[in-house]
């Protein structure tokens, strides 16, 4: 049997032989202490309200899952896109994250992992697109991005190089295996804007940034939980390894045929009927055997919730989860893992 590190290896090979489906994130070992997590997110505390580095309401209530912007028209940072450079300072992701001995506890980390059964993942959290909406909201950012683009291009340019910075610093000091990089393109049905727009404002950025770590050994798992099959080409293109977060509204069937497996998909579970109070195990192994049915034989695919992260926001759903997929795989394979 194949480790999980070596599975995923084989999955994402042209050619490759994984002796099973991936199970999640299995294979990987998230090591989120570093200082750039630490500088960007360190704010976000459950029950308060609090600013983070760009100056962008976050409110975490008690009974809530994660944090999220919260964003008005009154705290808004940049009420005028035409005059973005009055309201947004780029906060020096450099100055603040540099010194080797905030380094020194993810390095213990990262270290600990047994590199021939697992992967140091790195995680980087708000994207380019998502980093706009948190400066001035949903439309705000949909109604620049055609109103005023040129503004748009200029202030997406600051944050590309925000973003270019954070990953380098990540890729230079703790030497991961992989980054999980999120940005969220689309809804569940679209995406948020004109393939072609997100062509001119979004993808060149990440050329630069997804290079960078394929030019030092370091893979790139993408998270957008969105109907995203416009631009698959374009996500190859940018050098993405992992698609996380592919949900089953995309067609995944006609997506992996037209990849061959030059790009994975990881999620097809479908949250919206496994990851509530009232879903019963039964529902729950359904929809999972659902996903690894039709999916699995395509290759190239992870079985996954659809979350940027491990884990489920009920804690009874992930393990049920895990433990069908394995299942799968000792039917099919003759494995279980």
């Amino acid at each position: 049997m194949l480790t999980p590190k070596k599975n995923l290896l084989e999955l994402l090979k042209s050619q490759g032989k994984p002796d099973r489906l991936v199970n999640q994130y299995q294979p990987f070992v998230p090591v989120m202490i570093d200082p750039c997590s630490k500088f960007t997110r360190g704010n976000r505390v459950k029950g308060q309200t609090t600013k983070d580095q760009w100056g962008t309401e976050i409110a975490w209530p008690e009974e809530q899952f994660a944090a999220m912007p919260h964003v008005t028209a009154e705290n808004k940072v940049v009420p005028d896109i035409t005059r973005w450079q009055n309201y947004v300072k780029v906060p020096d992701i450099v100055g603040a994250c540099s010194d080797p001995e905030l380094w020194k506890p993810a390095l213990e980390a990262a270290a600990q992992v047994d590199k021939d059964e697992k992967m140091v993942l790195g995680f980087m959290g708000t994207g380019i697109f998502e980093q706009c909406h948190y400066l001035m909201g949903f439309e705000d950012t949909l109604s620049n991005l055609l109103l005023e683009p040129e503004s748009m291009k200029e202030l997406i340019a600051a944050i590309g190089d925000f973003r270019f910075k954070y990953l380098k610093l990540l890729v230079d000091n703790l030497r991961p295996d992989i980054i999980l990089s999120h940005d969220d393109w689309g809804s569940k049905h679209t995406l948020f804007m004109s393939p072609a727009t997100w062509r001119e404002m979004i993808k060149p950025f990440y050329f630069k940034m997804y290079n960078y770590a394929h030019d030092n050994g370091v893979l790139i798992m993408h998270h957008s939980d969105s109907f995203l099959e416009p631009i698959v080409e374009d996500m190859v293109e940018l050098g993405i390894d992992i698609w996380q977060g592919v949900l089953p509204q995309n067609n995944i069937p006609k997506i992996q045929k037209q990849l061959a497996g030059r790009m994975a998909l990881m999620g097809g579970i479908d949250a919206a009927i496994v990851d509530w109070p009232e879903a019963s195990e039964e529902a729950i192994r359904a929809e999972v055997r659902r996903a690894c049915v039709e999916y699995g034989p395509g290759g190239g695919f992870i079985p996954s919730l659809t979350y940027g992260l491990a884990g489920s926001i009920y804690p009874n759903v992930d393990p049920i989860i895990t433990d069908e997929i394995a299942r799968y795989n000792e039917a099919v394979y003759g494995i279980r893992a």
